[in-house]
């Protein structure tokens, strides 16, 4: 049963981190990619600040797309953070760096691309608000995890990391 458990929980942490590397990856595409071909516009609210080749926005996708990536998020976030354990703190660790970038990418989009109307944008800001929510869930779990983890290890006398150590 116990390998069964950690069998999934590294499956879905794996499609986790997917998922959220590619919310990132795409914003990185959308930036990189203004900044050749739309003159660095990355905004309506601003202006291209060279000759641009494309008209802005390089591209754009519709409000509920980013609040279904999300919500897809927050249910493979559950078995990440229902099923670590002490010695998955590394693990939910990098679920929560992967989800802070995916935060970022939602928080961008959602400011920078234009919306067809109010509930759009509404579906975009609710799509950034359940990533953030996300965030700090495994923020949390994660600092828990790796406070229970350092205690252990310096109760079985193995080697703690700490801030300074990493000669």
């Amino acid at each position: 049963m116990a390998s069964l458990r950690a069998s999934w929980q590294k499956r879905s942490t794996t499609a986790y981190l997917l998922l959220r590397m590619l919310q990132a990856a795409v914003l990185i595409v959308y930036l990189l990619g203004s900044l050749v071909f739309t003159g660095g516009q990355i905004a309506a609210s601003r202006s291209p600040m060279w000759g641009e080749i494309l008209d802005y926005p390089l591209f754009s996708f519709p409000g509920w797309l980013s609040l279904a990536v999300s919500l897809c998020g927050l249910l493979l976030a559950v078995p990440v953070a229902v099923l670590g354990r002490v010695r998955d703190s590394g693990r939910v660790g990098g679920a929560f760096a992967a989800t802070g970038a995916a935060t970022a990418s939602s928080v961008m989009f959602a400011w920078m691309l234009p919306s067809a109307g109010a509930e759009e944008a509404a579906m975009r800001w609710t799509a950034a608000g359940i990533d953030g929510a996300v965030t700090v869930v495994l923020m949390i779990i994660a600092l828990i995890l790796a406070v229970i983890d350092d205690r252990r290890r310096k109760r079985e006398g193995r080697p703690v990391w700490s801030p300074g150590q990493e000669d």
